[in-house]
């Protein structure tokens, strides 16, 4: 599934500890962990299995005092990069 459809949200298990100005953020027993930077971080907390792709986008968007459109595509870059580490699920959309 790709970040077009569905509510991203954290997969089961996942752990996250705030260091510095970053989330390191890992699944126990996985042999590796994702540092996420400002805008990866404010993609993760906003991933909550309620919010759309769009909703994140608009939010973004709102805090940024960009278009959503200006955002889209950065967002579902980044969430199907945290899904392709293991760290993301969807609820159907």
């Amino acid at each position: 599934m790709d970040a077009e459809t569905g509510s991203p949200k954290h997969a089961p298990e996942i752990v996250h500890y705030e260091v510095f100005d970053e989330l390191v953020v890992y699944r126990p027993g996985a042999s590796q962990a994702a540092s996420l930077n400002e805008s990866a971080r404010a993609i993760w907390h906003l991933c909550d299995g309620e919010r759309t792709v769009e909703d994140i986008c608009v939010e973004l968007a709102q805090m940024l005092a960009l278009r959503p459109d200006d955002l889209r595509s950065d967002v579902c870059r980044g969430i199907n990069r945290l899904h392709e580490l293991g760290l993301l699920c969807y609820n159907p959309g």
